[in-house]
């Protein structure tokens, strides 16, 4: 059974970073790797980030659209899951979570939505770092709605919220300290990841 790894975190938090290191370093280690994102390029997701960037917008449609992408997506990370032995997604199920409640959404609004058929994470990867921190890591302007300062400044109680349910529901959270050096977090991140994979079962569906 392969590993679902979620890499979740604000933006600019280094997930890319994070997941393009931690496929290279898995690939150079001769682990076969799939990789996924979110919200997708295919229509679903482009539409959602269409939307985004344009206001007044509408949380519930946003939050129904990113949940409808998900599922949209689910035979490709399927096929990931039969073909990799680790499957790495930049984004996922928490981040959904966290920005949409962030957004005004209730958590269990959202978990409905994603409910019947979606391929929970085996561990998710939360990426923590204050808001100013990643906020120091781009030079140029919000290009959606997710990045104004008026949105971030909710993100941190969002995920806070959402850590603890997807905790209290048993899912699988490794936090790792995002103001480190990218190497350190990597180091950890892979850590964390050779530990489940000597494991001897994946949960799998956890949510």
């Amino acid at each position: 059974m392969s590993l679902f790894v979620a890499v979740e975190g604000i933006d600019h938090s280094g997930k890319t970073t994070l997941v393009e290191g931690l496929c290279q370093t898995l690939t150079g280690r001769g682990v076969a790797v799939g990789r996924h994102k979110e919200p997708t390029s295919a229509p679903i997701g482009s539409l959602l980030r269409s939307f985004a960037v344009e206001e007044p917008a509408c949380p519930a449609a946003l939050a129904l659209l990113s949940a409808a992408d998900r599922h949209h997506q689910q035979p490709t990370l399927r096929a990931l899951l039969r073909e990799a032995q680790v499957v790495i997604s930049d984004r996922y199920y928490l981040s959904g979570l966290a920005y949409h409640l962030a957004d005004g959404i209730d958590p269990a609004f959202y978990a409905s939505s994603c409910a019947g058929g979606v391929r929970m994470p085996d561990v998710y990867l939360y990426l923590d770092v204050p808001v100013p921190v990643a906020a120091e890591r781009v030079d140029r302007p919000p290009d959606s709605r997710w990045e104004t300062r008026e949105f971030t400044s909710r993100l941190p109680g969002a995920y806070h919220t959402c850590l603890a349910l997807l905790r209290g529901q048993g899912a699988d959270v490794v936090g790792l300290d995002a103001q480190q050096p990218a190497p350190a977090v990597l180091a950890s991140a892979l850590a964390a990841i050779e530990d489940r994979l000597s494991a001897p079962t994946l949960r799998g569906n956890a949510p």
